[in-house]
């Protein structure tokens, strides 16, 4: 049979299965038969199984990744599944309850990388109501699973963060393993964004105005202890019993969410999202400053969710939440941050890998002389006298040192032909490490194989020269050139978020007095951009003549390595996102156009970063 006769064959099999699976979805839906199976076949997912009790079980599980997460498909099959109870109980087959838990070590983790991502670049080409429509879809599901009339409840097994506890909130109970490694948190305000599911409405309903308001400015979670403590969890089980106290649980309550029921009010903690002031006891609880309050707009989206749903129905309120976030979503400080902190900070390390050999870890590593990483930096590595893998303080330049260690507060980075680690704060306090590769791929391979240990982010440099470097010697120079006391110039550095790099580069602040009032941000942003430009300057001959081979990677981590070494502020999103701000006119004060004239490169694009020219 020739080739072209083979592929209409099996063209032909393949529509004439498609016709037998319509039909057969027909003939189930047409005879009120099997709907509860079909939903169960086209979840990918949830996987589904009624217990001896007549209690449904819905297992979160998605295949080929190592936590669930909010994607539009996992969205598609919670819809589904809430499809299928409301059609059930339409047809007299409710069952007797619902758990909710996940097959993972976690139980939901937030929300997918690529609809993030997807979601930031909406605000240059789609409408408010189209915004606001994508963005509310999950937190419609989450209504709608709590308005279902079978009594649910959340089985959690692990992590729940962001959209997670969202989904556990929206359930009428909620039983949460007795594990120390329990985290449940709405951390969204640290990436630049609020809780866009109902999060910050039924947050507060649960454990009251004070505690709710101060998880969610400040992002922290809460331990399982403390979940209980404060009435966010109804119950704590052994997590081999979880699934059967869950199921106790469903059968022991009536459906239905609390705030629904006529007779329900605020957990009385003596404060109110109506009080005089409310918006300065906020801050002041959650210890934002006023500065921070106005460079981040978060803070202040996340205040009015309290204030706008406050006294309102949950529907009502939801709705208040909403609108705010689509014009969060709307602001580019969201998108800078979402992309810095969370999408370039993810994808760190496995970029980095890329070029590399595999290795094996080092089953056992030693520090030279003084040098301090903290207690156990390197987890599942047994630190010995002797060792398989040597780190020294690059000042000593000890022939054993397989791993140099630079603080590049004391000095600039040094020339090595060996792996250096840049840090430019203590090795526990930094989140992301900055990493020279040596001359040898197979050195530097064995360097990330170690690192990797931390559970840090690292962001690989084949630079002679930091970006933290550049912006330590620009901080300087800007200062020298000043002409200012050392406070108005602190007072510049405080307007912006420059206060960390303006006390690591220059001596007279490093103890400097605070502003007594909040400067304004317009005040910092000449030294903002000037110092963004010297990083232009800098990288500008890396890209010369190299511009098609030049990675979106290496973008990120500069802009990774700035933020999280000398603390480059979080809401421009890095030098680089903060010269496109200015390009894209999001910053502007009279002069910037001179310097913006001379930058012959834009470095994001509406998905992130994409060198394409001025």
């Amino acid at each position: 049979m020739i080739a072209s006769e083979l592929y209409f064959c099996k063209l032909i099999a393949i529509l004439a299965i498609q016709v037998v699976l319509i039909v057969h979805i027909f003939v189930e839906a047409s005879t009120g038969r099997g709907d509860s199976e079909l939903a169960s076949k086209f979840m990918k997912n949830i996987t589904v199984a009624t217990n001896a009790s007549g209690v449904m079980v819905a297992t979160l599980d998605m295949p080929g990744r190592p936590f669930n997460v909010f994607s539009e498909a996992m969205m598609a099959d919670l819809a589904a599944l809430i499809d299928r109870i409301e059609s059930d109980t339409a047809a007299g087959k409710a069952p007797a309850g619902l758990v909710m838990t996940s097959g993972k070590s976690t139980f939901v983790a937030g929300a997918d990388l690529a609809m993030i991502q997807d979601f930031g670049a909406m605000r240059f080409s789609a409408s408010w109501q189209d915004m606001r429509d994508r963005y509310s879809y999950l937190g419609q599901l989450f209504r709608r699973l709590e308005k279902l009339p079978v009594p649910t409840v959340a089985a959690v097994n692990g992590l729940a963060l962001g959209g997670g506890l969202e989904l556990a909130m929206a359930c009428h109970g909620r039983v949460c393993a007795d594990s120390k490694y329990i985290q449940l948190g709405l951390p969204e305000v640290v990436l630049g964004l609020l809780p866009g599911a109902g999060g910050t409405q039924r947050l507060p309903r649960y454990v009251g105005t004070e505690l709710g308001t101060k998880m969610l400015l400040d992002g922290k979670p809460l331990t399982a202890d403390q979940a209980l403590a404060s009435g966010l969890v109804d119950a704590l089980a052994a997590p081999e019993e979880l699934i059967a106290v869950a199921t106790e649980m469903v059968l022991s309550m009536k459906a239905g969410a609390r705030w629904d029921s006529p007779a329900f009010t605020m957990p009385a903690d003596g404060r109110s999202a109506a009080d005089a002031g409310f918006r300065e006891w906020a801050c002041e609880v959650a210890g934002v400053s006023a500065r921070d309050a106005q460079l981040y707009p978060a803070i202040d989206a996340i205040i009015n969710c309290l204030t706008g749903g406050h006294g309102k129905s949950i529907d009502a309120a939801c709705n208040v939440e909403w609108d705010i976030f689509v014009d969060l979503m709307s602001d580019p400080v969201s998108s800078n941050m979402v992309t810095t902190c969370f999408l370039s900070k993810t994808a760190a390390t496995k970029q980095s890998l890329v070029g590399l050999p595999e290795v094996t870890a080092p089953a056992s590593v030693a520090l030279i002389g003084d040098l301090d990483l903290g207690k156990n930096p390197f987890k599942k590595i047994a630190q010995e006298t002797d060792a398989d893998f040597y780190l020294a303080d690059a000042v000593l330049s000890d022939e054993r040192a397989d791993l140099l260690v630079q603080d590049l507060r004391l000095a600039p980075s040094i020339a090595s032909a060996k792996p250096v680690l840049r840090l430019t704060a203590s090795f526990g306090e930094s989140e992301v490490l900055e990493l020279a590769a040596g001359k040898s791929t197979d050195d530097t391979a064995l360097a990330m194989s170690v690192l990797q240990r931390s559970g840090k982010a690292i962001v690989l440099s084949r630079s002679a020269q930091s970006v933290n470097d550049v912006l330590i010697a620009g901080m300087r120079s800007a200062y020298a050139r000043s002409g200012v006391s050392a406070q108005n110039f602190y007072t510049q550095c405080e307007a912006v978020g420059l206060e960390y790099l303006a006390q690591i580069a220059i001596d007279e602040l490093a103890e400097p007095a605070r502003s007594l009032q909040t400067p304004d941000q317009a005040l910092g942003l000449p030294l903002l951009l000037n110092l963004s430009f010297d990083v232009y300057t800098w990288l500008k001959p890396q890209l010369d003549g190299h511009s098609n081979t030049v990675s979106d990677g290496l973008l990120a981590g500069i802009d990774l390595a700035a933020v999280y070494g000398v603390k480059f502020p979080k809401w421009s999103g890095g030098p680089l996102s903060c010269l496109t701000m200015f390009q894209r006119g999001e910053l502007k004060y009279s002069g910037a156009q001179a310097l913006l004239t001379q930058l012959e490169w834009r470095f994001k694009n509406e998905l992130g970063y994409k060198l394409v020219a001025a």
